[in-house]
């Protein structure tokens, strides 16, 4: 299995979010991203998804894990596109993994290091940078819909809004 991550915002019909009090546009990103990650945990249904490196599906969570990745999301995104050297820290207990991604020509290589027992196998995978940025942007638009999907406020706040729009 090579290297996917991906969000599949799969909510009960119904399902409606606990409204956000007191968060606006002018929170910090991290901050709402830890608000949406919970609301969308709190609904049920949706999955929070990386394989690779030896291993079809980690064990994450939509609550923690996706949080802790969604936080790092800019920088990743960013990076990837400028083709530069990025790494995100999955740190939650359990999974403690960081993956390294290195732009080379075409390709973005991955390197994965892990903190536990587990042992990654490959060490390195390598994917399309144009592949890793679709990826990447089909993440963003997923949590956006899900934000949506449960009726959460969030969903019209930057920049989760404008990932909606596909402006990611």
């Amino acid at each position: 299995m090579s290297f996917s991550v991906s969000f599949n915002p799969v909510v009960q019909s119904g399902a409606v979010a606990a409204a956000s009090e007191g968060l606006k546009s002018g929170d910090d990103y991290e901050t709402l991203v830890m608000e949406a990650c919970s609301a969308l945990s709190d609904a049920g249904g949706s999955r929070f998804r990386i394989g690779g490196f030896g291993s079809d599906e980690w064990p994450l969570d939509v609550g923690y894990d996706l949080s802790a990745f969604m936080e790092q999301f800019p920088s990743l995104m960013a990076s990837v596109r400028e083709r530069r050297e990025v790494e995100v820290d999955l740190y939650s207990q359990g999974i403690e993994r960081t993956l390294s991604f290195r732009p080379s020509h075409d390709l973005v290589i991955i390197h994965c290091e892990s903190r536990t027992n587990w042992v990654p196998n490959p060490e390195c995978e390598s994917i399309a940078q144009s592949e890793l940025v679709a990826m990447l942007s089909k993440l963003a638009e997923d949590f956006a819909q899900g934000l949506k999907a449960i009726n959460s406020d969030l969903s019209e706040v930057a920049p989760f809004e404008r990932w909606l729009e596909g402006e990611v």
